[in-house]
């Protein structure tokens, strides 16, 4: 059985032990950054494995690829904890195994950049039609700009490729830059700004947080920030919808 430390007072779980991180590769930048950065916990064993960025683009098939590394750990890792949200149901039908599964309770990743659910609420109130990009996708060239280039471009010709993506995106009105720290921002703010010109729309930068990644590799995975599965449960999409603040 896992060896769980639990907080009654303030629902949370400390989990011990060898723990297993199954992230999205977009926020690789930021959890490695976190690990080097916070030594003093280098004595944990965690293990990081990230999954293809792509993997967005086709959420039915994520369960699967990620009960595949679940599945793979069930003898050796005592807790297991998602880098994802609900992600377009892309973790719905994940199964915990021997050990609980801890999943972000968010939609996708921009509330995990920017730190918390109520700085994504705060956001989207203030301005519903805004594009965010972060170092992750900017680096792999997972940004508008990258689809204009290596997805639409091969097969409809730039001419086309731009007009497409201009329709794709018409109804947001500014490129947000996540400033997270990580990586070569400075690389990253020059594609993030030729992204707002490509698409003809405002250009802003805002600071991200590492509140939500340092609780994901570290905990407690308290129950407002975390959908826990116990042992033989299956994760479903009605906790995600408890969003409001």
């Amino acid at each position: 059985m896992p060896d769980l430390k639990a907080d009654k007072q303030q629902d949370t779980l400390v989990p011990t032990g060898p723990r297993l991180i199954i992230a999205c590769r977009v926020m690789q930048h930021e959890l490695d950054a976190l690990r080097r950065r916070h030594k003093d916990m280098q004595d944990q064993d965690i293990e990081i494995c990230y999954m293809d960025q792509n993997l967005h683009l086709t959420p039915e098939k994520m369960p699967g690829l990620i009960q595949e590394q679940i599945d793979a750990r069930a003898d050796t890792a005592q807790s297991i904890v998602l880098g994802y949200g609900l992600c377009s149901n892309g973790i719905v039908g994940v199964t915990a195994r021997n050990q609980p599964v801890y999943i972000p309770r968010v939609h996708d990743c921009i509330t995990l950049l920017l730190g918390s659910r109520q700085a994504y609420f705060e956001a989207f109130r203030k301005r519903a039609g805004t594009y965010y990009l972060a170092p992750g996708w900017v680096a792999e060239e997972k940004d508008p700009l990258g689809m204009v280039e290596h997805e639409y471009g091969p097969k409809m010709g730039q001419e086309m490729a731009v007009w497409g993506i201009n329709e794709e995106l018409k109804h947001y009105t500014h490129i947000v830059l996540i400033d997270t720290g990580a990586g070569d921002m400075e690389k990253v703010r020059k594609r993030a700004k030729a992204n707002a010109e490509l698409l003809g729309k405002a250009y802003e930068e805002v600071s991200g947080s590492t509140s939500y990644f340092e609780k994901l590799l570290f905990g407690p995975y308290d129950t407002d920030d975390f959908v826990c599965l116990a042992p033989g449960q299956r994760a479903e999409q009605k906790p995600f919808m408890k969003q409001t603040e």
